[in-house]
């Protein structure tokens, strides 16, 4: 009897005798369906709804991508299971992804940002028939890219989106729940802040004890390195909590729902300097400290602008218009 990991190599075997088959001439479609997925565009679309259109709603999808992604750290590194071409030597992804494929595979990391994002959003504008069919078919489309060009199993994906669907029907219980009563934001922050912290320990210790057993010449993920990338993950959870937090107890900017020349200028500004200034800033740390230091330092400062620092901004501009 095929068990469930056959079934599942057997349908990436498919897909791969497919492209084969084609010529890889959905390659390059599919590869850049993957960037639905990635955190540029999934992050430029946050950051607008968040400052320019629905502040409500870009909280909504902000602690629905904070929160997915603390349960895909603790998966990945609990679960520690191996990309589809190490389960099984006939797999061979397209070769352009592989540099961006490292570390464990379960579950889909880039599948998480895309129903945190496009999910939460298909999920608070339901009645929109096109935008939510257009949200759908995104989270779809990068789920199936993930198996097309080789790098997750069906069972990567399968369980970040079931991951999803329920972070996404819990933070609509937790935002009505903050918005009933005042201060309970800060039970919020305080328990997220602790659960952030228990993670770190448990990712060390994990760490340690994996450690003990790894043989280089043998296994194709280093626990140690793999710790360490996620390091810049839980960084940003803690900076883009902890601004959402400081933004609602000291900012508390409002939203301008008239469009002007002024407005969109500043969205476009505000998605220029993100990017820069966090670019900037890990190559300038990583010139004087560890990298994967300057890239925590780095991604807890992205999650920082995005909820905070950009909203003061804003917020003074705003009297303005």
């Amino acid at each position: 009897m095929v068990n469930f990991l056959d079934w599942q190599i057997q349908y990436l075997l498919l897909l791969q005798e497919f492209r084969n088959q084609t010529g890889g001439i959905f390659d390059n479609f599919f590869i850049g369906t993957t960037w639905l997925g990635e955190i540029i565009v999934p992050f430029t679309f946050l950051a607008i709804v968040y400052w320019g259109i629905n502040k409500k709603a870009g909280s909504f999808i902000l602690l629905t991508f904070c929160i997915h992604l603390y349960f895909n750290v603790f998966l990945k590194m609990t679960a520690c299971i191996n990309r589809p071409w190490v389960l099984d030597s006939k797999i061979c992804p397209i070769e352009k992804v592989m540099p961006m494929a490292d570390g464990y595979s379960f579950p889909s990391g880039h599948t998480a940002g895309a129903i945190s994002v496009w999910g939460s959003t298909a999920f608070l504008f339901w009645k929109n028939k096109l935008l939510r069919y257009l949200m759908i078919l995104f989270v779809c489309l990068v789920a199936f890219s993930r198996n097309y060009v080789g790098v997750h199993t069906p069972q990567d994906v399968l369980v970040s989106i079931i991951i999803g669907i329920i972070v996404i029907f819990a933070v609509y219980k937790l935002q009505n729940w903050l918005e009933a009563k005042k201060h309970r934001d800060n039970l919020f922050y305080l328990i997220s802040i602790i659960l952030g912290i228990m993670l770190c320990i448990y990712l060390q210790i994990k760490c340690n004890y994996d450690m003990q057993t790894f043989d280089s010449a043998k296994d194709l993920v280093c626990p140690l390195d793999m710790k360490h990338s996620t390091y810049s993950k839980i960084a940003f959870y803690f900076g883009a909590l902890t601004g959402w937090f400081l933004e609602r107890k000291f900012v508390n900017f409002q939203v301008i729902k008239e469009y002007n020349l002024k407005k969109i200028l500043l969205l476009l500004l505000g998605i220029i300097l993100l990017f820069m200034t966090s670019g900037s800033l890990k190559e300038l740390l990583g010139l004087v400290i560890e990298k994967r230091f300057a890239y925590s330092v780095s991604a807890a400062y992205f999650g920082l602008f995005i909820t905070f620092l950009y909203p003061c901004f804003l917020k003074s501009q705003n009297n303005k218009l």
